[in-house]
């Protein structure tokens, strides 16, 4: 994919040409025990009921985890195979890089993966 197209304006000029969901932030309250594509940072949206764990291996680790029936369903939800980080305060930026999480199903939508986009991070 270029970086970057003919102005319409001007055709002697050019300008970025920035496409997909690299091309601004943004944020996904992930399911608790799915794999997830690694987050620039997680937040804390709302008080926590239960302690939450964070899984910091890649999709071949996750998969190698899971039990059949959790393969079926994609996820992986031994806590045995999380960090465990308590409950952390609400409104909360943890500078950290998981692939899933878990907690309590009460929790579920609790914490926020956020993704820079390209522009912010140098592109990837």
């Amino acid at each position: 994919m270029p970086l970057y197209k003919q102005d319409p304006d001007n055709t002697g000029k050019q300008i970025p040409d920035i496409q997909g969901d690299n091309r601004r932030d943004r944020a996904n309250n992930p399911q608790t025990c799915s794999f997830h594509k690694t987050p620039n940072y997680v937040v804390v949206n709302t008080a926590l009921n239960e302690n939450c764990g964070f899984f910091f291996g890649n999709s071949a680790s996750f998969y190698s985890k899971q039990t059949a029936d959790e393969r079926t369903a994609l996820e992986l939800t031994g806590s045995e195979h999380y960090t465990i980080l308590g409950k952390p305060a609400v409104g909360t930026t943890l500078n950290i890089h998981p692939t899933a999480w878990s907690g309590s199903s009460d929790d579920a939508g609790s914490i926020t993966f956020v993704y820079k986009s390209g522009l912010s991070t140098g592109g990837i």
